[in-house]
């Protein structure tokens, strides 16, 4: 049980200084030594929306009121999109992205992993010596098996971590987490030391914890329960304390506001990879939810297997009373029974159980969507209440059942190593998987196989690789792996835009299967019909087939493409175009280019052609004048100022 204290935090006792600051240095080191393998690693994964693709990270110094003023995804679309529910709005480690940019003469992703394992390995020493502070633990020698250390080491071994460090954008995560941890220092010492400069320093800190991460908000519940859980303060301090930090709390949610135009977007999106419940009834959300709240814990007691990648359908659908959902039920219902029956015991599980809970909630789907079933991202923040219930399991539980003092110790190293050891070697090897998003995506596929992002992804890779592949025998297998997981994407899902994209794309090189790619291409114009990704690539291939053989398949595409999409220029450019150069049907071919010019009136094509067209009906005014808007859109086309000449000779006969 924590005892509650009253007394000034006994760190500030004289130990000697090896004994004092030894502990933070193995925490530090330990965090270098597992992600050590990650320094020379590039961008992977969502990097790019953050760093590598984002303009205003990509400005530096220029480009710092840019991040604090949109939303977070803009500086890589361009525009502000709500692709998730609520938006996004972290601008402080992008903004630090950006400082980096400017200060290292532009992207240096060694810097940006080395300074992720360093605010690593901070986060476990802050977290150490809180618990040093709270349970009144000495930094003596005997820091070994005490709960402080074995939360932090645990913490910083701990493999569901590796998303979150080796991925350069889990920034976020880190400082949402480090600056909250910080905030709760301060309030500490404030209550010690009864200075208000403590109490306005963990406001600060919380809010710049909040401008990392929005699920810092949820250390405005933590922060008094732990000043409850562990000193003697009366209620009524820790209501204002409470009171004080919903000040930082308050202006993040009206900056978020403004910056946003609203709280939580009402509308969800209809897209099944920012929404996974799409097509989920209201029982198999609540049952799919309950599940992976399961695999949570699962996942923090046996980390294998890890993947990046928990998007539709490597979830699967369950249903409320399927029992997965019912024994996660009963689990979390019996955590939560537990931590309240002993609150008011002040007992130190029913601490973790409760941090662990409250800030799990606010990423559980429950209170809103947070667009995919689960990440491991997630339980970054909560983990701590795990690690913090089974370090108080070794170091006061486990003894109890060990009648020889001689052994007590032996027993309880063995049991330290027997956890960290396999957690050590699975963090640093699952660290390789993180080495780009080749490695990454044909790595986790074969976890995730299931997930519709992941197999697309993992296709999209292959089909590079065979592109740029010299070796026959490689350049077919990989073609033949982006076919399978293509495929495979596409039974997932089969309305995925970009899945049936790159499937068409993959048909064009490997075999040479025009035709079957320009249906892929047409599936999604037929529930996307402004797709331009679709209409560039369907166009590129129509180009492909030979006009004199295919003239009739082309003309019967661009008509059905006509009927999806009356308003595309370059669909009625080539109708116009085929109608007149292989039909001789001048009539269709005037209509279909005059609509294109009218389409696309920076397109020259449709100008030459059409001016072609009244010169075979001896239209010679109206030609001239085409031929003219042609030469006007491109200046440097010789057979235009030709066609202009004849023109203008005919004319004046």
């Amino acid at each position: 049980m924590a005892k509650p204290i009253s007394r000034p935090n006994p760190i500030q006792e004289k130990p000697d200084s090896y004994s004092r600051y030894l502990p933070h240095f193995i925490l530090i080191a330990l965090a270098f030594v597992l992600y050590c393998n990650t320094l020379f690693y590039g961008y992977v994964l969502d990097d790019a929306i953050v760093i590598k693709d984002n303009a205003f990270t990509k400005k530096g110094f220029d480009g710092l009121a840019d991040i604090f003023k949109y939303d977070s995804f803009t500086g890589f679309f361009g525009v502000q999109k709500t692709l998730v529910a609520g938006g996004r709005y972290r601008p402080f480690s992008i903004a630090t992205f950006a400082v980096e940019y400017q200060l290292f003469g532009g992207f240096n992703p060694f810097v940006s992993r080395l300074i992720n394992i360093l605010l690593y390995g901070f986060t476990g020493v802050i977290l150490m010596v809180i618990f040093q502070r709270l349970l009144a633990t000495k930094a003596d020698k005997k820091w070994l098996l005490t709960i402080p250390f074995l939360t932090a080491i645990l913490f910083i071994s701990h493999p569901i971590h590796t998303e979150v460090v080796a991925n350069i954008k889990g920034r976020d995560e880190i400082f949402s987490l480090l600056f909250s941890l910080i905030s709760l220092w301060c309030a500490l010492l404030y209550l010690d030391r009864k200075k208000f400069y403590y109490i306005a320093l963990s406001g600060f800190w919380f809010f710049i914890g909040l401008l990392s991460k929005e699920n810092a908000i949820m250390f405005l519940f933590i922060i008094p329960l732990t000043v409850y859980f562990f000193t003697s303060q009366p209620l009524k301090k820790v209501f204002t304390m409470a009171a004080i930090l919903l000040v930082p709390a308050l202006l993040f949610i009206f900056i978020r506001y403004k910056v946003l135009g609203y709280l939580n977007s009402p509308e969800l999106p209809k897209e099944l990879l920012n929404n996974p419940f799409l097509f989920a009834t209201f029982g198999q959300k609540i049952g799919t939810v309950l599940y992976t709240l399961g695999l949570y814990v699962k996942l923090l007691f046996l980390p294998f297997p890890l993947t990046h990648d928990y998007y539709p359908y490597h979830i699967p659908l369950v249903d409320l009373m399927d029992l997965k959902s019912v024994i996660s039920f009963i689990l979390y219902a019996a955590m939560g029974v537990y931590a309240l029956i002993k609150i008011r015991k002040k007992e130190l599980v029913s601490f973790g159980i409760i941090f662990y809970l409250s800030t799990l909630f606010i990423v559980s789907n429950l209170l809103f969507s947070v667009g995919t079933f689960m990440n491991e991202r997630f339980v970054y923040m909560p983990s701590v209440g795990f690690v913090l219930v089974l370090s108080f399991i070794i170091v006061e539980i486990v003894p109890k059942y060990i009648k020889s003092e001689k052994l007590r110790p032996m027993v309880l190293n063995g049991l330290v190593l027997l956890i960290l050891v396999p957690f050590g070697i699975k963090t640093f090897v699952r660290n390789f998987a993180w080495k780009d998003d080749f490695t990454l995506f044909t790595t986790d596929v074969k976890i995730s196989e299931n997930s519709l992002k992941c197999t697309t992804s993992a296709g999209g890779k292959y089909m590079e690789k065979a592109q740029a592949e010299q070796d026959p025998g490689e350049k077919e297998k990989d073609f033949q792996l982006a076919l399978k997981y293509l495929n495979q994407a596409t039974s997932i899902y089969p309305y995925n835009n970009n899945s049936l994209i790159l499937l068409g794309n993959t048909l064009v090189f490997y075999k040479a299967d025009y035709k079957a790619a320009i249906s892929q291409y047409l599936k999604v114009l037929a529930f996307d019909p402004y797709d331009k990704n679709a209409y560039s690539n369907l166009f590129k291939v129509i180009a492909m087939l030979e006009d004199a053989k295919e003239i009739d398949y082309k003309m019967n595409v661009l008509h059905g493409i006509n009927k999806i999409n009356p308003e595309n220029g370059d669909a009625n450019y080539l109708l116009g175009k085929l109608y007149g150069q292989y039909k001789g049907n001048l009539d269709s071919a005037e209509y279909f280019l005059v609509k294109a010019t009218k389409l696309s009136p920076e397109n020259p094509l449709p100008y030459k052609d059409l001016g072609i067209v009244y010169g075979m009906r001896k239209n010679y005014g109206a030609a001239l004048q085409s031929f003219q808007a042609a030469l006007k859109l491109d200046p440097k086309d010789t057979q235009v100022q030709q066609n202009i000449e004849i023109t203008n000779h005919l004319i004046s006969q």
